[in-house]
């Protein structure tokens, strides 16, 4: 403890600061939370990504569709490795996550699968799937009304 001298009167303060112990206990509380939180965040950001992914496909599907019926033609929605197609529009899907299509056999050619909008809003139909780790997301386009949306 420090000493002063005040009108020749000795007074004892307390030292100010904090001790290697406190600071010790701060760090070792910090560093526990850490390991609590930070797998979970990882874990978050991943199926966040999964969301952004699912969002942007639904939305090249809805584009497909607007582009037939504002042409009259048919526009093909087509998926080729970990890249999706629509017209002369291509996006690739980010490489952590898998993206694959349930189509009918009409979808699929050597170049690979592919959805099919008619100028009357119909399409062939079918489901997007895309998969990160452990949590698979699945789009749906309806064939009678032409469609998509996530699957709850």
């Amino acid at each position: 403890m420090r000493t002063s001298r005040t009108d020749g009167q000795l007074r004892w303060r307390p030292a100010a600061g904090f001790t290697l112990v406190e600071i010790m206990v701060v760090l070792a509380i910090v560093a526990v939370a850490a390991a609590v939180v930070l797998p979970n965040l990882v874990a978050a950001l991943g199926f966040s990504q999964l969301r952004g992914e699912t969002r942007a496909v639904v939305s090249g599907l809805r584009e497909a569709r607007a582009q037939a019926m504002t042409a009259g033609q048919h526009v093909d929605f087509q998926l080729q490795g970990a890249e999706w197609r629509v017209g002369g529009v291509s996006r690739k899907i980010t490489s952590s996550i898998s993206v694959s299509l349930d189509v009918p056999p009409a979808g699929t050619s050597p170049g690979g699968s592919f959805i099919r909008f008619f100028p009357d809003g119909r399409s062939t139909g079918g489901r997007v799937y895309l998969k990160r780790k452990d949590r698979i997301q699945t789009i749906q386009v309806d064939w009678i009304t032409g469609h998509a949306r996530p699957a709850p």
